[in-house]
């Protein structure tokens, strides 16, 4: 007969950690290729050029609260 577990191991079992997406739904084609700044899960601005989005964010004083990320093109998958 197995032992039965204790109260810290079953608690740990139970903790689930859900991470929302970073927007509130798929990302446009139009911005397929270009690095775009994303905040409060909404696309304040795109640029093909990192440097330029970057000293834009750095302009308006939220470099620091905004996460830049470069979406792929349509039917492109990494493994």
């Amino acid at each position: 007969m197995p032992r039965p577990r204790s109260r810290v191991r079953r608690s740990q079992e139970l903790i689930e950690i859900h991470h929302p997406a970073p927007l509130k739904g798929p990302i446009d084609k139009k911005y397929a290729g270009k690095w775009v700044a994303i905040r409060h899960r909404r696309i304040i601005d795109a640029d093909a050029d990192f440097e330029a989005l970057c000293d834009r964010m750095e302009a308006k004083g939220i470099e620091d609260k905004v996460i830049l990320m470069k979406p792929l093109e349509p039917g492109i998958w990494i493994l």
